[in-house]
């Protein structure tokens, strides 16, 4: 079986140019069997899969990576959100307890937030009053996993029917 892509070995090479030009003009022209072979080479090079992989891994990789990190900021978010409704609810329901005042509750959230939080973290707590139901809401930021993330905060409310109202 003969290769086409190889030249006899009884044929020499053409003699090159100091500037690395073919110097045999049959070998310049486009019918050239060196400029057919190239591009044959360059086709086959075009259709293969070698070293697909060295440049797939790098942009799955991010992509996994970038995904990975989303999945946590939402995972974070959500924590900080529930542990912020229920210190909100334990505020207000302190609050609704006879004997209470609003400011006690609003005083328990914001005890139970630096708590869990830490201090660093920054919480404000309201309590106010409506009829018989006492009301505490807390706004406070929102975590972030590295430069990307929720803007802003998050306001949330925990309420409790005032107890001494029962009577």
């Amino acid at each position: 079986m003969s290769n086409p892509d190889r030249r006899p070995r009884s044929e020499a090479p053409a003699a090159r140019t100091a500037l690395g030009s073919v110097a045999d003009p049959a070998a310049m022209s486009g019918d050239a069997f060196g400029h057919r072979c190239s591009r044959r080479r360059l086709r086959t090079a075009l259709r293969s899969d070698r070293g697909s992989a060295v440049v797939e891994f790098p942009l799955v990789a991010a992509l996994l990576m970038l995904i990975a990190v989303l999945v946590i900021q939402a995972a974070v978010t959500l924590h900080t959100r529930n542990l912020l409704i229920d210190a909100a609810v334990q505020g207000a329901h302190h609050a609704a307890s006879v004997g209470a005042s609003p400011d006690d509750g609003a005083a328990r959230a914001h005890d139970l937030i630096e708590a869990r939080f830490g201090s660093g973290f920054h919480a404000s707590t309201s309590a106010t009053v409506d009829g018989n139901v006492i009301t505490v809401d807390v706004t406070a930021t929102l975590p972030l996993v590295g430069l990307i993330g929720p803007a802003g905060g998050l306001s949330v409310q925990g309420r409790a029917l005032d107890e001494e109202s029962w009577e």
